[in-house]
């Protein structure tokens, strides 16, 4: 059997990975928290790991545990933000200060479909990124993500409170006490962003024939007439790691 490359999307809070071939085709893996990484085996040998890692201290220190065990002496490659790769130009004067996630997404998301694109990410922050059908990465906004809101709020303002037994709250919808409403207020927040961005986009940039791509655990919570104008797509990383790995195999 011929080892296959390994391509790891470690974010905050979960890691994705998919397997690419010889022939350059990828075939995803899993999508697990990282306590669910810990018992993950590997059914196949791995020739290579290309790696986006946007986690903290404790996050990478858990990985490299696994991929020690998983990957043996499979040689890494972490990959950083640049100013130009792939027909993409970063927007940042820093290029490494542009999460490496999000560089990804945009060079997977241009290099399926060399449109203008909107990208939003909805996990532990929200991103929201602008690439033109030049390839320009316009820029883009950061936010707090729904559970980080829900935090923000419980940590500074001792006498709101949560219930345990619920975990999401509604768009468009009215909360009757304080855990709903604290619950109701971040979704709507997060709907507000989107709609916010589709603003900016038709109005302020004039784009009307573009591309909507959604990823990120959260992006269930909106409304439905705003997920009809998009698509989801959680695996934008990895497309953008693929990018590397297939130029490092000549592909």
């Amino acid at each position: 059997m011929n080892p296959n490359k390994l391509l790891i999307d470690a974010g905050n809070t979960r890691v994705k990975a998919a397997q690419m071939d010889a022939d350059g085709h990828l075939e995803p893996l899993f999508n697990l928290s990282y306590e669910e990484l810990r018992e993950t085996q590997l059914q196949a040998p791995v020739a290579s790991v290309w790696l986006a890692l946007v986690g903290g201290a404790a996050q990478q220190s858990l990985l490299n545990e696994w991929m020690k065990s998983q990957c043996g002496q499979a040689q890494v490659y972490p990959v950083t933000s640049e100013a130009h790769k792939f027909g993409v130009s970063n927007a940042y004067s820093e290029p490494t200060h542009l999460g490496v996630d999000r560089w990804l997404a945009l060079l997977g998301a241009y290099n399926e479909n060399k449109k203008p694109t909107l990208i939003i990410d909805a996990g532990t922050a929200i991103t929201v990124d602008w690439i033109d059908d030049q390839g320009q990465h316009l820029g883009g906004w950061i936010a707090p993500g729904v559970d980080m809101m829900q935090k923000a709020v419980t940590d500074r303002a001792p006498r709101v409170f949560t219930d345990t037994q619920k975990i999401w709250g509604r768009v468009n919808q009215l909360g009757t006490s304080t855990p709903d409403g604290l619950l109701d207020g971040c979704v709507n927040m997060f709907a507000g962003i989107v709609r916010q961005a589709l603003h900016v986009t038709e109005t302020e940039l004039d784009w009307f024939d573009y591309r909507l791509l959604f990823s990120g655990g959260s992006t269930p919570l909106l409304p439905v007439e705003l997920k009809r104008k998009g698509e989801l797509r959680s695996e934008l990383v990895l497309q953008g790691l693929a990018l590397y790995a297939r130029e490092q195999s000549g592909i």
